[in-house]
């Protein structure tokens, strides 16, 4: 394993560009790596080991095991843990328990990223890396225009994403296809797990990856994966633009005052007021999440010419008059 990790740093292989800088200004000591023993994560944690002396920051793993899978489960399980111990790190585990037949993919997500951010929190990470590469990209870029997303739902997945709750999640190979990555670990005699549910294709993902965007790919005569990437990167640079003019322009949204100047929203452009709006909405009652449909009926009534409006936010209320926008509770 040791010839392996000084193949890596020899060979110089990149973090993403982002991740590299903000772990160097951060000063970042700790990194909790997620790793489900898919060849995606087992790059990233042997990309991370070749910077730990450069950049100065302790590695430990961690694995949830979802139950999904029966027997191949409890053995991705089992790789993770002596990987770690092959490399000296240590390994925090966790398994579902739950009754499988009212498990879906959101709520696996939200109980793995719970795991994640306390076992984080209890070890001292701040920081926690994912193994999301650039195929991920435009897989996810699809599903949200069928959706219908904000350009914030656009930008992801982000090399750094920056929480309230102190944790940071990072996704240090988003630079690298997930073909560039194989061929790599490949190349390294490395094995990695396999998880045949990748193969279904009643999963939107996986239709997309294994038969939609080759096929786009193939049509358009180049590699969409990397025009994808670099289209993230130009709508990441617009939202953080937006984002800080907003700031300027509506200062009451993120400074979560009680009442909200009808007539300040209204007099700036749709754009910058969605943004600062909703911003302060979120904040205000950061358990409710409003839908697509009733986030345009409210801002169409910001804009509208009616005197007093009234949506529901399950246990509250917006309320609006000509002059102020406020929430009342139930």
């Amino acid at each position: 394993m040791q010839t392996i990790l000084d193949s890596f740093k020899s060979e110089s292989y990149l973090l993403e560009p982002n991740v590299y800088q903000y772990l160097l200004s951060e000063k970042v000591d700790k990194i909790l790596v997620a790793c489900s023993g898919g060849a995606d994560s087992v790059f990233a944690l042997l990309l991370l080991i070749a910077y730990q002396k450069e950049i100065g920051f302790d590695l430990e793993v961690g694995h949830f095991n979802h139950e999904w899978r029966g027997e191949d489960s409890a053995k991705d399980a089992q790789y993770v843990e002596d990987l770690a111990n092959k490399l000296s790190l240590s390994y925090h585990f966790a398994s579902a328990g739950l009754d499988q037949s009212v498990k879906t993919e959101t709520s696996a997500r939200e109980a793995r990223i719970a795991f994640l951010r306390n076992t984080a929190k209890g070890i001292g990470a701040r920081v926690i890396a994912f193994g999301h590469q650039m195929d991920d990209i435009l897989e996810t870029q699809i599903q949200r225009l069928g959706r219908g997303s904000s350009i914030e739902g656009l930008i992801a997945p982000r090399p750094v994403h920056l929480f309230e709750n102190g944790i940071t999640h990072i996704r240090p190979i988003l630079n690298y296809t997930a073909e560039a990555i194989k061929d790599t670990l490949t190349k390294h005699d490395l094995d990695w797990c396999e998880d045949s549910s990748n193969n279904d294709e009643s999963i939107v993902r996986n239709k997309l990856r294994k038969s939609i965007i080759p096929q786009l790919s193939e049509c358009m005569q180049r590699d969409v994966s990397e025009g994808a990437s670099r289209s993230r990167k130009l709508l990441e640079e617009d939202a953080h633009f937006l984002d800080e003019l907003a700031k300027e322009r509506l200062p009451a949204c993120y400074k979560l005052e009680a009442k909200l100047d009808r007539l300040s929203l209204r007099s700036e452009k749709q754009a910058l007021t969605r943004r600062a709006f909703f911003h302060w909405l979120h904040k205000m009652n950061p358990n409710f999440v409003a839908s697509a449909r009733l986030q345009e009926q409210l801002l169409s009534a910001i804009y509208g010419e009616r005197f007093r409006e009234k949506f529901s936010l399950g246990d509250g209320f917006i309320v609006m008059n000509k002059r102020e926008i406020w929430i009342e509770k139930g």
